[in-house]
């Protein structure tokens, strides 16, 4: 929803106040506003007293300065706290009361503090991030709920991701960077992510790929966030409309070779993967600085990261769904031996179980109640062995199809051993020890 005391730029598309004259982003002059009949107040006019929170409401005069804790927003939004600062303004951690308290982020973009070309950005971002976060729905995105404006900010309301940028937590690892496995596996993730964007009709081109614009939560789940300089690709254009992008993580072509496309992308994951295995920035590594990572990385995964940080877009890999099969493949390097013992661990209680039945069922010969042979523990014991029995064999099938259909994961490999190891005992060593019952009395 938008303020009717917003006057905007023909030119440049900037805020002004109703009664200006001259627009404060490009200083064109501004056309008079038509005269109209009085609308009628949405909400009553807010009166800040000492003993109560302020009230911002769309359409009310500007505050100045940061929210403050307890501060109502659009007559909504209860501020928590500040929670960032970057770009063009603040983020604020808040609750919708309109939604039973759900936390939500709300981006901030105070025009008041702005020069003119900031404005003209800060509007082409803002711009950008409501139409596409508004069309896009992903696990790996920020959901979008709601943008507003007032005299003198923008608002954008997101969903809140209790997390750390990984920026954030690349500064508080112990080590100074990741190991080798948790970075894959975010790798993957964000090339899941990517193919998504991509995936739209047309391509949704991220351009920013970084640590300070990916979340990680506590619970490992990865957020891409911040689509301030992302766009839609146009075929029909040969260069970008201006040079956007993070020294260091921006790919050459950024800076007005060509137009940026889906390997473009690439190339910042790239980027963003090395500083995470090494813990240091592209622009420190050009210096010299020594990584503090001792040991260096295998040799295909070099082999990946040089293939994304090309500078030819051409020489890159085809698509982002080839990045995350290798960064899969990578992540499960080393870990067989252990995913091995997983599936033998979990095969062997199906085996343990059968075991038990097969070898109880013998003891339990004459325990049934004449009057109703049908409770016989015996028969119950024989029919629960011979239903284990074709669920082992049905689940050999099944496992040997996955890993035919390319499931070759080393879990299952170990579950269909100890499906093997179970059919064998009960075709070939349990009848051994089986003792055939003696006739009914």
């Amino acid at each position: 929803m938008q303020s009717s005391m917003l006057h905007f730029c023909d030119e440049c598309g900037a805020a002004n106040a109703d009664d200006a004259t001259v627009c404060v982003a490009c200083q064109k002059p501004l056309p008079a506003l038509k005269e109209a009949a009085p609308a009628p107040a949405l909400v009553a006019p807010v009166t800040i007293a000492p003993a109560t929170p302020l009230e911002v409401t769309a359409g009310s005069p500007a505050t100045s300065g940061p929210l403050g804790r307890g501060t109502l927003l659009a007559g909504r939004y209860r501020i928590l706290r500040e929670i960032g600062q970057g770009g063009f303004g603040s983020v604020y951690r808040a609750r919708d009361l309109r939604q039973h308290g759900r936390l939500v982020a709300i981006k901030q973009i105070d025009l008041s503090k702005l020069k003119p070309q900031e404005i003209i950005e800060a509007t082409d971002s803002f711009n950008r991030e409501v139409t596409l976060l508004s069309s896009l729905k992903h696990p790996g995105l920020p959901k979008f709920y709601q943008h507003f404006t007032d005299a003198n900010h923008w608002y954008l309301v997101m969903e809140y991701i209790k997390g750390h940028t990984l920026e954030e937590y690349l500064k508080r690892s112990r080590k100074g960077y990741l190991p080798l496995r948790k970075a894959m596996r975010i790798g993957e993730e964000l090339a899941n992510v990517l193919t998504y964007l991509h995936s739209q009709k047309p391509a949704v081109i991220f351009r920013d790929v970084k640590p300070a614009n990916i979340m990680l939560t506590r619970t490992g789940r990865v957020y891409l966030i911040d689509f301030g300089i992302a766009r839609r690709y146009s075929p029909a254009k040969k260069r970008d409309t201006g040079p956007l992008g993070s020294p260091g993580y921006a790919a050459p072509e950024q800076y007005g070779s060509a137009q940026t496309n889906q390997k473009t992308d690439m190339y910042g994951l790239g980027a963003t993967l090395q500083t995470l295995l090494t813990g240091r920035e592209p622009l420190e590594l050009r210096l010299g600085q020594p990584s503090p990572r001792s040991k260096p990385l295998p040799a295909d995964l070099q082999a990946l990261l040089a293939s994304l940080l090309e500078a030819d877009p051409a020489k890159r890999p085809p698509d982002m769904m080839t990045v995350a099969e290798k960064c899969e493949k990578l992540n499960r390097r080393g870990n067989n031996l252990r995913d091995l013992v997983k599936g033998l661990l979990i095969g062997s209680i199906f085996s343990i179980i059968y075991c038990i039945v097969a070898l109880w069922a013998p003891a339990t010969y004459g325990t049934y109640n004449p009057k109703n042979p049908a409770l016989s523990l015996f028969d119950t014991l024989v029919l629960l062995e011979t239903c284990l029995r074709l669920v082992a064999a049905a689940g050999i099938v099944g496992f040997l199809l996955s890993l035919i259909l390319g499931k070759n994961s080393w879990v299952l490999k170990g579950i269909l051993v100890m499906l093997i190891i179970t059919l064998f005992l009960a075709f070939f060593v349990l009848p051994i020890v089986y003792v055939p019952p003696l006739p009914y009395p």
